[in-house]
C-alpha cells in the first residue's frame, strides 16, 4: 500500500472513530485501522487521533528563477563536454564557457560570467535536471546473471536409491601441488549415480568453453542417452552455456545446497578413488601434462568401468543414533548398465564386445608403465641440452 493510498485510508477511518459513539465502535474501527495499515495499536489510536493532511501546502515562490540568463550558456558547456552531471561540470563550468566563446561557439558578458562563477553545484543540478538528454541512458540489470541463472537452475539432490540410469553428477578436481597460484589443470569427473560408470577428462584451466567442449566429448562418448546433470555451485558449471547444452540435449540440469559437499556424494567418493589415489596431489600445469593425464584416463576409464566391481547401497535402517546400511553383490559398472535393460540389444553386444576383447592383466601393466613414467616436465624446468 503507497503512502498516498494509506493517507486516504486514515481519512477516511479517521472521520469514522471521531463520529463513533461508544467504546466498542472505536475499538472495532482499531482493528480495522490495525489489520489494513499493519501496524500496531498504539501507533493506529495516534494515527486516528491526528490524521494527516488531505493535501499538503505548497509555499508560492514570490521571486523569479535565478541563472536564468546564463541557461543557455549552460546548456551548451554541458552539450560540448558530452553531457556530465553537476558534480563533474560545475568546477569547469567557466572555463570551458570561456573556450567555447574563443571559437566562436557562445558570446559571454560580465552578466554571463558572474552568474557561471557564482552558481552553486546544488543549483548547477537543479537547472540541468531541467535539461533533456540525447543520451540513451544505460540499462542496469537489478539482478546479477549468476543470481537469475541460481534462480532457473533448481537446487536438487538425487536420491540415494536413484534407480533410473543416466542421472550424472560432474566435479573438478584441482591439481595444482598446494598453491592455486597460476594456470593449472584440472580432472572433470562425470559418474553415473546408479551404474558408477564414470569417465573422466583432462583440461587446462576451468574456463566454461573449456569445460562445456569437455562435458559434450563425455555425453557423446556415453553408452546410452543420459537424462540428468547434477553440479555444484561453481560458475565453471553454473552459467548460460551450460545451462543451453542440457536443454538442447534433453538433459534435466540441477545443483547442489551451497556448502553441501554430500549432496554431490557419488563423485566426490569417485574424485577420491579414481583421481588422487591414480595420479596424486602434483601439479601439472602444461599442455603435455594434460596429454599424459588423459592418457592415462583412456587406460583407467576402461580397465575400472569393465573390470573393477563395485557394491551399491541398497537400503538403509537407523537403530538409535547408528545408520546400519546393507550393499548389494558386487558388480562391474558395465554389467550393472546391462542388467538396468536401458540398452538396446545393439549396445549391449557393443559392450560385452569391447569387454571380451580387452585384457584386465595387460590393461594393469599398461596402466602401471604409464603411472612409472613420470610426466613431462615444463620447459622451462628440462635440463638444457649438452
Amino acid at each position: 500500500m503507497s503512502m498516498k493510498t494509506r493517507r486516504e485510508v486514515l481519512l477516511v477511518l479517521s472521520e469514522r472513530y471521531r463520529q463513533a459513539k461508544t467504546r466498542a465502535e472505536k475499538s472495532a474501527i482499531l482493528d480495522e485501522t490495525v489489520a489494513l495499515l499493519n501496524c500496531h495499536r498504539k501507533h493506529a489510536i495516534r494515527a486516528l487521533g491526528s490524521p494527516p493532511k488531505s493535501a499538503l501546502t505548497q509555499r508560492k515562490r514570490h521571486r523569479p528563477l535565478a541563472y536564468q540568463a546564463s541557461l543557455p550558456i549552460i546548456y551548451r558547456v554541458w552539450e560540448a563536454l558530452d553531457y556530465p552531471c553537476a558534480e563533474r561540470l560545475h568546477p569547469v563550468l567557466l572555463e570551458t564557457a570561456r573556450l567555447l566563446a574563443s571559437h566562436g561557439h557562445l558570446t559571454l558578458d560580465e552578466t554571463v560570467c558572474t552568474e557561471l562563477q557564482t552558481i552553486s553545484r546544488a543549483t548547477l543540478a537543479r537547472r540541468l535536471a531541467s535539461f533533456r538528454s540525447p543520451k540513451a541512458k544505460p540499462v542496469v540489470s537489478k539482478r546479477k546473471p549468476l543470481a537469475a541463472l541460481r534462480a532457473e537452475v533448481p537446487m536438487l539432490s538425487y536420491a540415494w536409491n536413484e534407480s533410473r540410469p543416466g542421472a550424472l553428477e560432474i566435479d573438478l578436481v584441482e591439481h595444482n601441488g598446494g598453491s592455486s597460484l597460476g594456470h593449472f589443470a584440472y580432472t572433470l569427473t562425470v559418474v553415473d549415480v546408479v551404474t558408477g560408470y564414470t569417465r573422466r577428462r583432462a583440461l587446462l584451466g576451468k574456463s566454461q568453453r573449456a569445460v562445456l567442449q569437455e562435458l559434450t566429448f563425455i555425453v557423446s562418448q556415453w553408452p546410452h542417452k543420459p537424462w540428468g546433470v547434477h553440479t555444484d555451485n561453481g560458475p565453471e558449471f553454473l552459467n548460460a552455456h551450460l545451462k543451453a547444452f542440457c536443454t538442447s540435449a534433453g538433459l534435466k540440469f540441477t545443483r547442489s545446497r551451497p556448502y553441501r559437499k554430500n549432496d554431490n556424494a557419488h563423485v566426490e567418493q569417485k574424485n577420491r578413488v579414481l583421481v588422487r589415489e591414480l595420479v596424486g596431489y602434483e601439479r601439472y600445469d602444461t599442455p603435455e601434462q594434460v596429454q599424459w593425464l588423459n592418457a592415462i584416463y583412456d587406460l583407467h576409464d576402461q580397465y575400472a568401468n569393465h573390470f573393477l566391481p563395485m557394491r551399491k547401497l541398497v537400503g538403509k535402517e537407523r537403530h538409535g543414533t547408528r545408520v546400519c546400511k546393507r550393499y548389494d553383490q558386487a558388480k562391474t559398472p558395465v554389467m550393472r548398465l546391462i542388467d538396468s535393460g536401458i540398452l538396446t540389444t545393439e549396445q549391449a553386444e557393443r559392450l560385452l564386445s569391447l569387454r571380451s576383447s580387452l585384457d584386465p592383466l595387460a590393461l594393469h601393466t599398461q596402466l602401471e608403465r604409464a603411472l612409472a613414467t613420470p610426466a613431462p616436465a615444463p620447459a622451462s624446468l628440462q635440463p638444457e641440452a649438452v
